[in-house]
């Protein structure tokens, strides 16, 4: 049941938040350090943890007589138990982290190009927008799609088509800044987001990526073939536009390129 006092809700709200806070801290601050000086740290706070408490236990009880061997027992005990105790705990730490990284990146990367999937892109072309309303920057939208894609594969094999696609996503990857947002629209299409050009800038990268794939040559097991691709160009308009019209227009543009005979951009501001 919910407390009716707010300044109860908020204290337990507060300590619950400090309490998740200081967890992810610790968190990261022994991947930071690495297993070895975890586990040795560990160690040496048990050994003085044991002793210590061997010291005050003998004195509290009054039996110091064998307070020596006492000392001895809990220098050893803990030296042997700790580094091992501590070396899989922190290892399974290191499992569980690496395993939740791998999960995280799934769900937001492409398996076969390793670029963004359609779900990120959708997500971060929102947050791109504002932004660059915000700063009052530019923004281009380029789309492309690969040309005669399903006669790749029905010639040569998926394997093939799969291959263009990697090389594609390597060329944009290649060619765009670091910064900007590349992903797998779906099946054949690609999407890159590029932040800060103007006309000249975002046709100019445009016509590198079709020219790159142009000059490219594919060797597969049933043959060797050339690859083009179409490619649409658009901007980000006036204060009204939205993510979804942006997206139409760089499809719209993608197409006319297709309708004028493939292998070329076409800009749509």
């Amino acid at each position: 049941m919910e407390s009716r006092n707010p300044s109860l809700n908020g204290s337990l709200n507060a300590t619950t938040n400090v309490g998740a806070g200081d967890v992810h801290r610790w968190r990261n601050v022994i991947l930071r350090m690495g297993r070895k000086p975890i586990v040795a740290a560990i160690t040496s706070g048990s050994i003085l943890m044991s002793m210590t408490l061997t010291v005050i236990i003998s004195v509290a009880v009054n039996n110091t007589a064998n307070l020596m061997f006492d000392l001895v027992i809990a220098f050893i005990v803990p030296l042997v138990v700790a580094p091992l105790a501590s070396y899989y705990a922190v290892g399974l730490l290191f499992e569980v982290e690496q395993a939740r990284a791998l999960l995280q990146m799934a769900a937001i990367r492409d398996n076969l190009t390793g670029l963004f999937n359609r779900g990120y892109f959708l997500a971060r072309l929102r947050e791109e927008i504002q932004h660059c309303r915000d700063e009052r920057q530019a923004l281009a939208l380029i789309m492309i799609d690969v040309d005669h894609f399903k006669a790749v594969n029905d010639s040569f094999g998926h394997a093939a088509g799969d291959t263009v696609l990697e090389r594609l996503g390597q060329v944009l990857a290649d060619t765009l800044r670091p910064h900007d947002l590349i992903a797998r629209y779906g099946g054949e299409e690609f999407v890159a987001l590029l932040t800060g050009v103007d006309l000249d800038q975002a046709n100019g990268a445009a016509e590198r990526i079709r020219a790159t794939l142009e000059s490219m040559t594919f060797q597969w097991a049933e043959g060797r073939g050339a690859v083009t691709a179409s490619l649409g160009v658009t901007f980000l308009r006036d204060a009204e536009d939205t993510a979804d019209a942006l997206l139409a227009r760089a499809d719209r543009a993608m197409y006319a390129a297709k309708h004028a005979g493939r292998n070329r951009c076409v800009t749509l501001p």
